[in-house]
């Protein structure tokens, strides 16, 4: 059945929610492109009816509550994914994670919200929430929770649905915009960083090429940069020091730390033979450009971290005439000097 986009006229109607158990949640979206009878389910289908700028919701099963919200940036990408489905029929049949195609699309600007709207809150607005429903002409919303006279209001199963901006005005005070106090402490000239987001390791598999789409954001779903990454925020943590993610108003960095009153910011970046001499240009060039917006804060070190030794070493020398550090897993033992 095609999609009924029933959004698409409206610029009010840019909201839409990740229901998930994910622990890397706001790296970005993905879903299988087929179900498991090999049919198109919407709720993984709609990752390609995402417009850049749109804000997604994410509701983490384990919390039971909407906690978080990120920007969609881009367009849809095709990949490989491995993923199971997580209801009770998949589960009675022994559907275990295999891999499969699948859709992807990037996510910037990843923040807590405030206030988690929990499951039980929206409990108590379940009549404000069917009234509002009933009174919209167009079916299906692709509406993320589920409503019965036996069963108490939960969500459905799916992964990604659409919210319709009622559900954001309703509950406006966790959903909206950080106040002026919360801005002010996510300013870029206040306290640095955010608690580190592991990366999924797992579930992140894509093998395309880095350069086929907008390079950055493919590159945080494959396996090699999110084991490269959990790897090197692991070094860090031996260290002593406490690995940091971007909050929303920073650069979109992979991981940075704090020593001293020196602020050090790391790009991470998988390499193959055919890729290698791309993929270093676009880390140094990312490096150079992050110190510059980041030069309020102080003393600012870029490292980029590969995961190999690179064919052409004269890429250190090049790196240290930039000031950015090149380290992989053999060296950076010795290199870091922490």
């Amino acid at each position: 059945m095609p999609i009924n986009q029933w959004w698409s006229n409206n610029s009010q109607e840019k909201y839409w929610i990740e229901v998930t158990d994910r622990r890397d949640i706001g790296f970005n979206l993905k879903a299988p492109q087929y179900n498991e009878n090999g049919e198109e389910f919407w709720g993984y289908s709609l990752i390609k009816y995402v417009s850049s700028g749109d804000i997604v919701f994410h509701y983490d099963k384990k919390a039971q509550a909407i906690t978080s919200k990120s920007v969609a940036t881009g367009h849809f990408w095709e990949d490989k994914i491995t993923w199971a489905a997580r209801g009770a029929s998949a589960r009675d049949a022994g559907i275990t994670p295999h891999t499969r195609a699948g859709w992807y699309l990037g996510l910037e600007n990843f923040e807590m919200l405030n206030s988690p709207l929990a499951l039980n809150t929206i409990r108590r607005y379940q009549t404000d929430i069917l009234s509002q429903i009933n009174g919209l002409k167009h079916k299906p919303i692709y509406f993320p929770f589920a409503f019965s006279k036996l069963r108490d209001v939960r969500p459905l199963q799916g992964y990604l649905f659409k919210l319709p901006c009622f559900f954001v005005d309703l509950f406006t005070s966790n959903l909206s915009k950080p106040n002026k106090m919360q801005i002010a402490e996510n300013s870029i000239f206040s306290r640095f960083g955010g608690e580190y987001r592991i990366a999924d390791e797992e579930k992140s598999v894509g093998a395309l090429d880095p350069f086929s789409r907008d390079p950055s954001l493919v590159e945080r779903s494959l396996k090699s940069h999110a084991r490269t990454q959990n790897k090197f925020a692991n070094f860090l943590s031996e260290k002593g020091l406490t690995p940091l993610s971007p909050k929303p108003n920073e650069p979109n960095f992979d991981i940075a730390w704090k020593k001293a009153d020196e602020t050090w910011v790391a790009e991470i970046k998988s390499i193959t033979k055919e890729n290698e001499e791309k993929q270093l240009r676009l880390g140094l060039g990312q490096l150079i450009r992050y110190c510059h917006i980041l030069k309020d804060k102080g003393k600012v070190r870029g490292v980029l971290v590969i995961e190999r030794e690179p064919s052409d070493i004269s890429w250190e020398s090049l790196c240290i005439e930039h000031g950015v550090l090149l380290v992989w897993p053999e060296n950076w033992h010795y290199k870091m000097n922490l």
